[in-house]
């Protein structure tokens, strides 16, 4: 009954954010999510286009019919997780940021966002396995910004990293106690939707914004499954260079407070959060410079 009250509210969130004919698709495939997860779950790779509000704005996005594709388009569109001013207990309105880092880039659904809500001036994404990044790259053709995309995994080092990868694309991880204990729980759908391992080229953060010519950051975010703890084992020179951190942390997983230390070491504080986050999810915690005003 609760499971159906919640995707009955979805749909009307979608009717809400859509745009256009996007408030009909949108809802219908709320309601198709809802089903799949009950389900047999969706793990198709054809495309739909839909367009979403942001405010001053909005966003045309391409998504996949599958699980890991609508799940992401309810966080970002339907919850706005990357709404910051929303979600967290900031003094004033944030209404642009010049250049964004965006580390788990996915399909580009949050730089879509971001880009549409933020309108930067540089945006730099990363994303490591090729099914999804090719979903990006049609997005980063629709956001009218010529988004820099990178083919790699980023890590506390370079090299090369194992993937464990599934068609619940938004969960695939280079952390083996993350996905050990996703192993342990059979009905998760990476364990049902399971593909063969993959080695990707890894490079830091600190290459990454030196290869670019990024030399500051007001914005980075970070959902990259876990390898948060390697990326914020200690602090780094990079760290000087950002403003305000977005962050996944995936404390079911790993010892999130190895992270949060080390923003504190690096000079950065915590944002209170406005919301609660939903039940079930890892947290997404905003981190502010010190001496950066709110």
């Amino acid at each position: 009954m609760r499971e159906g009250l919640s995707a009955v509210g979805d749909m009307a969130g979608a009717v809400r954010a859509g745009r256009g004919w996007s408030r009909v698709r949108a809802p219908y495939w709320m309601a198709r999510r809802f089903l799949g997860a009950a389900g047999r779950p969706l793990s198709d790779d054809a495309l739909i286009r839909l367009e979403f509000a942001v405010p001053g704005g909005s966003a045309p996005i391409m998504v996949r019919r599958n699980q890991s594709d609508l799940l992401i388009l309810w966080q970002i569109f339907l919850r706005r997780f990357y709404e910051l001013d929303r979600v967290y207990a900031l003094r004033t309105r944030i209404d642009s940021l010049d250049t964004i880092v965006d580390l788990g880039g996915n399909t580009g659904q949050a730089a879509a966002y971001l880009t549409a809500r933020y309108r930067p001036r540089r945006l730099l994404t990363v994303e490591p396995i090729d099914e999804s990044r090719a979903v990006l790259q049609r997005n980063r053709e629709l956001s009218g910004l010529d988004w820099i995309v990178e083919d790699c995994a980023v890590g506390g080092r370079e090299g090369e990293l194992e993937f464990a990868v599934s068609e619940f694309w938004d969960t695939c991880t280079a952390v083996p106690e993350v996905f050990e204990l996703r192993r342990q729980r059979p009905w998760r759908l990476e364990n049902q939707l399971e593909l063969p391992p993959r080695k990707v080229t890894a490079r830091t953060v600190g290459e990454l914004l030196e290869r670019h010519g990024i030399t500051h950051v007001d914005l980075l975010k970070v959902d990259v499954e876990g390898s948060e703890v390697d990326i914020f084992a200690a602090p780094q020179p990079w760290m000087r260079q950002v403003d305000r951190v977005v962050l996944e942390v995936h404390d079911k997983y790993i010892d999130g407070d190895i992270v949060r230390n080390t923003m504190k070491q690096a000079g950065f504080h915590r944002i209170a959060p406005r919301l609660p986050d939903p039940p079930g999810f890892n947290p997404v915690e905003l981190y502010w410079r010190d001496g950066l005003p709110e």
